[in-house]
């Protein structure tokens, strides 16, 4: 048996896994491309509104 015969196998006994790889190989495909976009939304004025929670001070009496 070839890999190109075990591929197909695995596609007809698998195909959940089969999709779950395609999912992952088209996730690490686009991380790179999104990844400037991500940064450049973390620096952006809304984003820094936004996640003003993230500060501990402003939240520190809540904790008790």
């Amino acid at each position: 048996m070839n890999n190109h015969q075990k591929s197909t196998l695995n596609k007809k006994t698998f195909p959940q896994a089969c999709a779950t790889h395609a999912v992952h190989q088209l996730g690490n495909f686009l991380n790179p491309a999104l990844s400037p976009l991500g940064q450049g939304l973390r620096k952006s004025p809304i984003w820094q509104k936004l996640n003003f929670a993230n500060h501990p001070y402003l939240y520190k009496g809540l904790q008790g």
